[in-house]
């Protein structure tokens, strides 16, 4: 099933159908890739960082496979490396840097929010939520860094459905915003005022207490002042990388199967909830940092997605 009226806001040429393969070759190099780094963050013991590798190489021997989804075995890599070494957050400084610097160049980009007709301030903000989305550590060949990424503000998003995303919200309609990583939340708060200025109520989530990845936390929400530009601020209940509703709790499910729209946020949303059919129109909102994700969306590398598809869609 397409996305809504996909003729309507695709802004590309060539566009190829969706496949449902969501993991490459590429994938086992990026998981060990960022699996290692993660060990030398974790602890400064030779020998905790052998038994760690050991046991993350035997992980993806067993469970690496044409099936994969990569952000629920990153998931099972980073639960397994904590484990080992005893380090719950092992980019717990970096996040807080991270959050500093998007704090202090929110200023000018809500300027220039400010600026924009207000028939394009949705959009305009979109783009701004994706340009935080490159902040992604240790990926290979992958530039994380927040400043440099600011000339994409000028480019045009690959996909588009920030129209029909408008279409859809009425006053009070029910929107769930569901975040990524830390330092882009930041960015977020900008796009959460835009929903609300247009009508909707919108409830933004978190991951749970303990870290996933670099994953933002309530410490992060509440640091870039997430909990002023939200109408309300959750968590998802479970510590995990994107949406695992199989590791939620009931409540959390319930607010996730009740909401009128839904807006995620970055890859790992987008890898772990095209895997049920979403609950209501929901558009991913990312940068198609590698090339499995990009060949799974039908885009480039590298390029600023706003995906809207209908109530009921999977891959």
């Amino acid at each position: 099933m397409p996305p809504i009226h996909l003729e309507s806001f695709l802004y590309y040429v060539d566009y190829e159908p969706l496949i449902t393969l969501k993991v490459g070759s590429r994938c086992g190099y990026c998981l060990l890739h960022r699996g290692y780094n993660m060990i030398k963050l974790s602890t400064d013991d030779e020998a905790k960082r052998f038994e760690a590798m050991d046991a993350m190489l035997t992980l993806m021997g067993t469970d690496f496979g044409p099936d994969t989804i990569p952000s629920i075995l990153g998931n099972d890599r980073g639960v397994l490396i904590t484990r080992i070494t005893g380090c719950q957050d092992p980019y717990k400084e970096r996040k807080i840097k991270e959050n500093e610097l998007a704090l202090s160049i929110l200023p000018s980009l809500k300027a220039r929010l400010d600026e924009t007709e207000d028939d394009e301030k949705l959009r305009t903000a979109i783009k701004i939520a994706c340009l935080g989305n490159v902040i992604d550590y240790d990926l290979p060949e992958v530039n994380a860094n927040l400043e440099d990424a600011l000339e994409f503000l000028d480019n045009p998003l690959y996909i588009d459905g920030t129209d029909e995303l408008k279409s859809m919200i009425k006053e009070g309609t029910n929107l769930l915003y569901l975040t990524d990583n830390a330092g882009e939340i930041a960015l977020d708060t900008l796009l959460v005022k835009e929903l609300r200025r247009l009508g909707a109520r919108v409830t933004v989530a978190v991951k749970n207490g303990a870290p996933a990845l670099n994953d933002a936390l309530m410490e992060d929400a509440l640091m870039v002042g997430m909990d002023e530009a939200a109408d309300e601020l959750i968590t998802t209940g479970a510590d995990a990388i994107g949406i695992r509703l199989d590791l939620s709790p009931q409540w959390f499910i319930d607010r996730y199967n009740k909401a009128d729209l839904i807006v995620a946020k970055g890859m790992a949303n987008w890898e772990t909830m095209t895997e049920n059919p979403v609950p209501c129109p929901t558009m991913y909102v990312f940068r198609t940092k590698c090339e499995p994700v990009a060949m799974a969306v039908g885009t480039p590398e590298n390029q600023s997605i706003a995906y809207l598809v209908e109530k009921g869609w999977k891959l």
